[in-house]
């Protein structure tokens, strides 16, 4: 692509190689050489030609001796021009716009260390395609006349250090009279409208954040306060039947976060826009988030997981920073534990020990792939491995730091990690440094094999029985797993006859450690970690990984590659009530009824491994038979569902609905985890 300036391209090469080289070393090498402390940013949305224009003021400073600055920029913006500081001399640039999407600028003299330095950028382009974005099938930026999303992700303005670039800023968007813009202030937002009726609003950013997310369009602008905090929740016209019902979940995540990590950063106000479906399903930046519009309009339950996650980011990520991207797991792990502790919050401790298995298997799916200190580096941030490492091995990691020095050892130490580094950039050393502190004791072992390797144990158990002279049993045995580095506390389960338990707990230091248990009545089996206090594998998680590999292609509807996944799940373990059930639910999908109520009945004649499958196999075997009006065979088996007395995921209620009215071939049914 060529540019619109006064220098050739080939000129302006030279010129700037010689800048770099005349620094002594490149800024990939020597890392960051400036720090961006405000932007001003004057940007016009022209809807029916898909195209933004801005004028944009970069205000930074020199953190080393240097004659260049390098930053990132949207592909599909073509800077017209860069003036220096004294807001004429137009400056030498290059914009690469199809590979590295950055612009590398001569600042046509050396500024020493401490410098103050501001650039005035001027640009246009069509942001209406994922092209010039950092995703290639994903549009983090779009400008058109259904409605308007600008991320920060998207690189719409020049920035420095993505997830790093913590500035103040001055934000306007000049749009059309009947547009909203959505976004967070520090300042109430009053439109300001011209002579040719387009509206400017200005949005003000007075404490460094990671700037630049904002949505516009003809919104239906809705409130909910609660706790003290505003929720102001921007739909289009045709999604606001649930706004209610959104804005009172994000209300008690908020409260929920308060209590157990501190007060919200960002004043009274979180702001919730709608979106688009081509972009991501969910996105936050300070002090708001979005969601796609499927998510609006869907009639299944809320996205909980979600919604926690996206509200968690307003602490993880926003207000406590990294110091590069490196550092994804303090934000994005952290972020995705702190929706699994809400969901704790609200779920029966059978539901919760769900909820815990469901993000090992997927913790487990792509563990190989990188470490967690790695994975940033190594792996597509948008790949489901990148997913299954970060976010989830990522959670459950943080969940054994709990149950390694305890509840209120670790949440005491959340609170200190916010209350420290709020407004500030961490790395992963400073959250082990305080978590040192919390524990009282050195863990550099624990995010050794945690953080910065990959690997997780497999337990094994060999054990003999003995029986006592007064008709007690002992169990004698020894817990072997494969890593040398390992260290903690295991707990040891023997279920006995008649429903007893007993439980010990050994010190597991290295491979392997013996234990000694009694039970009155005879030993049925031994079960090592009972509770899934660490990430680990077995024969039986191995079976339900590739089930979940297989659940995460049905949600992307690729239902011939979960079909192929159930069924590999079922080569490993006939009898997987777990893979049957989900054949169940993709035939019930396809509306193949039949096949669907086969796999069901194979899931009830399995294993039976999660407990729930039982009452929720019955419940959708009685769906199958409403969707082929089959009436009385369908009130049969919800009558099976109300006789198991299992109440998980509201397993009782749902029986009840479609006792009291036939099931209606809904579009999708349930993703049930």
């Amino acid at each position: 692509m060529q540019r619109t300036h006064k220098k050739t391209l080939l000129t302006l090469a030279f010129a700037l190689v010689a800048v770099l080289a005349s620094d002594g070393r490149s800024q990939t090498e020597a890392g960051a050489t400036i720090d961006i402390t405000h932007y001003k940013i004057n940007a016009e949305l022209l809807p029916d030609s898909h195209t933004m224009k801005a004028t944009t003021v970069v205000s930074f400073k020199a953190l080393a001796q240097t004659q260049s600055a390098v930053l990132e920029m949207n592909g599909s913006l073509a800077i017209s021009s860069i003036k220096a500081p004294d807001g004429k001399t137009e400056l030498q640039f290059i914009q690469d716009r199809v590979n590295e999407l950055n612009v590398k600028i001569n600042l046509g003299q050396l500024y020493a260390a401490g410098s103050d330095i501001t650039l005035t950028f001027e640009y246009s382009g069509p942001l209406a395609t994922p092209e010039g974005g950092p995703l290639p099938d994903r549009r983090l930026a779009y400008v058109g006349p259904e409605g308007s999303y600008l991320f920060y992700a998207s690189r719409w303005f020049p920035f420095h250090g993505y997830a790093a670039d913590r500035a103040t800023s001055e934000i306007s968007f000049t749009v059309p009279a009947n547009w909203t813009v959505a976004g967070h202030s520090a300042s109430p937002v009053t439109p300001v409208s011209a002579e040719d009726g387009r509206r400017t609003f200005t949005f003000i950013a007075n404490q460094p954040v990671l700037t630049g997310s904002f949505a516009a369009g003809q919104f239906i602008t809705r409130t909910i306060t609660s706790a003290g905090i505003q929720i102001d929740i921007y739909v289009y016209p045709g999604s606001e039947a649930r706004v209610q019902e959104y804005g009172q979940e994000i209300a008690q995540i908020l409260q929920f976060y308060n209590n157990r990590f501190g007060p919200y950063a960002f004043g009274g106000r979180y702001v919730l826009a709608e979106v688009d479906d081509d972009t991501m399903n969910a996105y936050s930046g300070a002090g708001i988030a979005f969601l796609s519009h499927s998510a609006f309009v869907s009639q299944k339950e809320l996205p909980v997981e979600d919604l926690a996650r996206e509200v968690a980011y307003q602490w993880w990520g926003q207000t406590v920073g990294l110091k590069s991207f490196d550092a994804a797991w303090l934000s994005q792990g952290l972020a995705e534990y702190s929706a699994v502790m809400y969901r704790e919050s609200q779920q029966s401790q059978a539901e919760f020990h769900g909820t815990l298995s469901e993000i090992l298997e997927l913790a487990l799916a792509f563990e190989q792939e990188a470490s967690i200190a790695r994975a940033p580096a190594q792996i597509n941030d948008q790949s489901p491995a990148y997913m299954s490492v970060i976010f989830y091995k990522g959670a459950y990691v943080y969940h054994m730091l709990r149950s390694t020095i305890g509840d209120d050892k670790f949440f005491a130490l959340l609170k200190n990690y916010y209350s420290t580094y709020k407004g500030k950039n961490t790395g992963i050393d400073d959250f082990e440094n305080l978590a040192d502190k919390a524990a009282g004791t050195n863990l550099r072992g624990f995010f050794g094999l945690w953080v910065d390797s990959t690997g997780v144990p497999e337990f094994k158990v060999d054990y003999s029985i003995l029986r006592t002279k007064e008709g007690e049993f002992k169990v004698r045995g020894t817990v072997r797993q494969n890593l040398d580095n390992f260290r903690g506390p295991v707990d040891i389960l023997l279920e006995s006859e008649g429903g007893r338990e007993s439980k010990t707990t050994i010190d597991l230091r290295g491979t392997s450690a013996d234990f000694d248990l009694s039970s009155e009545g005879k030993p049925l089996d031994i079960i090592v970690d009972p509770e899934n206090r660490y990430l680990r594998v077995s024969d039986a998680l191995r079976t339900s990984v590739v089930v979940r590999r297989g659940i995460q292609h049905f949600q992307r509807e690729e239902y011939a590659d979960a079909e192929e996944q159930f069924r590999a799940a079922l080569k490993l373990n006939p009898r997987s009530s777990w893979a049957w059930y989900n054949l169940g639910l993709l035939f019930m999908e396809q509306r193949n009824w039949q096949k669907a109520r086969e796999y069901f009945t194979e899931a009830l004649n399995g294993d039976l491994e999660p407990s729930w499958l039982e009452v929720w196999s019955y419940i959708y075997r009685g769906n199958t038979y409403d969707a082929e009006d089959q009436r009385e065979r369908a009130v049969a088996e919800y009558d099976k569902a109300k006789e198991t007395g299992n109440n998980y995921n509201g397993a009782q209620k749902a029986a009840d609905k479609y006792l009291g009215q036939p099931y209606k071939r809904e579009r999708s049914v349930s993703h049930s985890t």
